[in-house]
């Protein structure tokens, strides 16, 4: 039933039926629709803005709990590194060590990993720097893992030639010493008792009287055996592995270049040729083409008290 609408009329003090038209009637229905619209989005956008909707509550639980993983992550990422970095350390300080084998260069065990837009593909995902920081991590932690578990490979390739290679490793006193007075001169920086100059002193001189027997000091081949110069008659031994042995001022050469020796073989006998003021050998050890004191290799037929103190007298004579 549709409204009647009635006006006062001051004159005739009487109210007055209204007679509303169609345009006009719309209008009223339009205006409150407006209205009623209005204050529909306004309580739709306070309503949105203080509650949220039950999809996107479980939507923020959600991030909430990836947030949560990613960081539990990146812990684990961490001490997951550190166990790394130390299976690293003793890779390269102890098991390579022991094996002589050079450690694994830094640039290769930790490379620059990946160009600018690697990630690309990550950095429109929310959160983008926890991803882009995880995935970065576990792909350095990853390449990490391979080049240990090569280097792995690599030490059990030493362990299984460990006997030939203990055979090999020139581990004994060259001649027969009854008395550590007999080592002369260590191995470093010394005046050079001929030229009277300062002079690195590249190997030990071990004295004894002409003739005594010099021995081969590990399994190899023999280089050299020949004039030297200031060395006078000398062996040189490449035992493999990196190592090699050189007796100097020899007096007697007793195996010819190509011939194989074993740790013990008589190879020559003490004397002073060459660059030399007495009877003894000049003993050197080198690794990889490097001198070393020659001592840190007598461990083999001296005690542990002995081979202390000779390693003393050799770096400090």
């Amino acid at each position: 039933m549709s409204k009647i609408f009635f006006q006062y009329n001051s004159k005739t003090l009487t109210y007055e039926r209204v007679y509303v038209s169609i345009s006009q009637r719309i209008w009223i229905v339009f205006r409150q629709l407006i209205i009623g619209i209005g204050i529909g989005v306004i309580l739709f956008g306070i309503a949105t803005y203080a509650f949220d909707s039950p999809r996107e509550r479980q939507l923020k639980k959600d991030n909430k709990l990836l947030l949560t993983q990613y960081e539990v992550l990146n812990r684990r990422i961490g001490v997951n590194e550190k166990i790394l970095s130390d299976l690293q350390q003793r890779d390269d300080q102890f098991y390579r060590a022991f094996f002589n084998a050079d450690p694994i260069p830094a640039y290769i065990r930790r490379p620059g990993f990946g160009g600018a837009n690697q990630y690309e593909a990550l950095m429109n995902m929310p959160n983008s720097d926890l991803i882009i920081s995880t995935t970065r991590n576990l792909d350095i932690m990853t390449k990490e893992i391979y080049v240990q578990s090569n280097s792995y490979d690599e030490l059990m390739g030493l362990v299984k030639n460990k006997d030939e290679r203990v055979k090999c490793i020139p581990a004994i006193v060259p001649i027969v010493v009854t008395d550590k007075k007999q080592y002369s001169s260590g191995f470093g920086y010394r005046m050079h008792p001929l030229y009277g100059v300062w002079k690195m002193h590249t190997g030990i001189d071990i004295s004894a009287s002409a003739g005594t027997p010099i021995f081969a000091t590990g399994d190899g081949v023999v280089e050299a055996a020949s004039w030297d110069g200031a060395y006078g008659n000398r062996v040189l031994i490449d035992h493999g592995f990196g190592y090699e042995s050189l007796y100097g001022h020899c007096k007697e050469l007793l195996v010819r270049p190509g011939q194989k020796v074993v740790r013990g073989q008589r190879i020559a006998t003490v004397g002073m040729t060459g660059d030399a003021n007495g009877n003894h050998v000049h003993y050197e050890v080198l690794v990889k083409g490097k001198y070393d004191n020659p001592a840190k290799y007598f461990f083999m037929n001296l005690s542990p008290k002995d081979y202390d103190e000779v390693l003393f007298i050799s770096e400090n004579r």
